[in-house]
């Protein structure tokens, strides 16, 4: 009985850790003036967020982009999996800024163009494994 159980809890932390990667991220607004988490793939110089999709997961849990200000996000499929970005105003889903078009990869990379955002908090997934893949979108 000891060793089932034993068994049973190492199959519970097992799947609790794979349950945390980086692709299972929550939506997160923050509190007023709060900075974003320093693991946000951010904005460069030219406006444009880079990240990927790799075993089901993003590359980061969220992302920082400008306020007032249009920016690209650049969505790198770094496996066969079908995968996409598409943010949206809140986790409702009821409201979408831009969907982008589904690509398989491995290694394939589209730009997504986003019109200027107010400052704000939103929310972004992969239309195809929005259980696994999502995150936040901070405008600041």
């Amino acid at each position: 009985m000891n060793r089932r159980i034993g068994i049973l809890l190492s199959v519970v932390l097992a799947l609790a850790a794979c349950s945390s990667g980086t692709g299972s991220a929550e939506w997160t607004p923050l509190p007023s003036g709060a900075e974003p988490p320093a693991a946000c793939a951010r904005a460069d110089a030219d406006g444009v967020i880079g990240i990927s999709a790799d075993q089901l997961a993003f590359s980061a849990p969220c992302m920082v982009a400008p306020a007032g200000v249009a920016f690209v996000v650049r969505f790198t499929n770094d496996e066969a999996e079908p995968h996409n970005v598409a943010i949206y105003t809140d986790r409702s889903k009821e409201t979408s800024v831009t969907v982008g078009d589904t690509i398989s990869g491995p290694e394939k990379t589209v730009d997504y163009p986003v019109d200027a955002l107010a400052a704000g908090d939103y929310y972004f997934d992969c239309s195809v494994h929005p259980a696994m893949m999502r995150g936040a979108l901070y405008v600041r």
